[in-house]
Parts: C-alpha cells; structure tokens; sequence
C-alpha cells in the first residue's frame, strides 16, 4: 500500500518580471496620448460656435426691435386715424417724439425714417422700400395726417447695422444693414372738419 501525499508547504512559486520594452511601452503611451486633443479640437470649434451664438442672439434683438417699431407705429397710428393728431395741430418732430417715446428702449431716434401721408384709395399704399445707395431713401418723406375719412398711410423704416460679420456681408445690398419697416393703413374718422396746418406733403 502506497502512502498518502501530503501536501508540499512552505515553498513559493517566484514568477520572473520582464520589464516592457522602452520602445514597445512609449509606442503605446503615444498612441493612447490624448491629453492635447482635447483643447485642439475645442479651439477648432469655439470661434464658430461662438459667432453663431452671437448671430442668433443679435437676431432675436433685432426681431424684438422690429415688434416694438410695429407697436409703436399701430399705437401712434390710431392717434391719427381718430383725430387726436389734426386737432393737436402738432408738428412732425413732436409726431416724430411719439414714435421716438416708444422704440428708444432699443432703437435710436435720429434713426427712424417716418413718412405720414394721404393716399387716393388703399390700393395705392406703397409697399415696397424706398432705397438710395444702399440705404432708406426719405428724401421724399412728408408729414400729413390728412383730413376726416381720408385714407392715410403711416410708414417707419429703420437701419439695424449687423454686428456679426457674416451677416453684415450677407447684407451687402443694404450696406450690411438689416432694414426693418412697419406701414399701416387706415381711414380717418370722420372727427370734423379740423386739419393739421404742419403738413408739408406736396
């Protein structure tokens, strides 16, 4: 009878250590180096992210603005059509004012071109925006608030300069200006017989 194994104790198994090669473990550092890639790829996208925020912020200023030229132009509007303005017997730069009073939280006032006037019938009401070497021509812009039951047109147009230089070459018809206008349209009132004696329409 054979006898029994017992187990062998107090012996270690030593593994010898090999050290990577240099060349093979720098090959391998190198190509898991990312630390730079990061700020790389950042610096190759900033610039655009950032002037298309900046675009998309100064659109939205510009589309507040051009509700609050639309307000201010209905507001005043039905100054004229009810013959608050006849009857004031005002003059254009105190008519200007009130347009001015309303839009001067984002526009500047010495920039709103406004022209006021009488029209035949409203098929007649200019739509279109009169342009002058690349910019709003009011050359031929007056002032009449016209009498009771005349259809008058309000008109205000206002130059935006673009900031953001793509945009302001986009605009290069305008002269990299955004031109915003509001119109409207109405009949007078039938308030009497009292006009304005400042209508310098000719």
């Amino acid at each position: 009878m054979m006898p029994a194994c017992e187990p062998i104790r107090g012996h270690k198994i030593t593994v010898p250590f090999r050290p990577a090669s240099p060349k093979k473990s720098q090959r391998k550092t190198f190509g898991r180096d990312t630390s730079g890639a990061t700020a790389v790829e950042f610096a190759m996208v900033a610039a655009p992210l950032f002037m298309l925020i900046f675009a998309i912020v100064e659109t939205f200023v510009i589309s507040a603005a051009g509700i609050l030229l639309d307000t201010a132009v209905d507001d005043v509007a039905r100054q004229v059509f009810t013959g608050q303005i006849q009857q004031s017997d005002i003059k254009p730069s105190v008519f200007r004012e009130k347009i001015c009073d309303k839009v001067d939280f984002l526009l500047s006032c010495d920039k709103v071109k406004l022209d006021l006037r009488t029209i035949p019938a409203f098929a007649d009401i200019p739509t279109d925006v009169p342009m002058k070497l690349k910019q709003v021509d009011d050359s031929q812009f007056c002032f009449d608030p016209g009498a009771a039951n005349s259809i008058t047109v309000l008109r205000a147009y206002y130059e935006w300069p673009w900031t953001a230089s793509f945009l302001h070459k986009l605009a290069a018809e305008t002269d990299g200006n955004s031109v915003m206008f509001s119109i409207a349209a109405f009949m007078n009132e039938p308030f009497g017989d009292r006009l304005n004696s400042n209508s310098n329409c000719a």
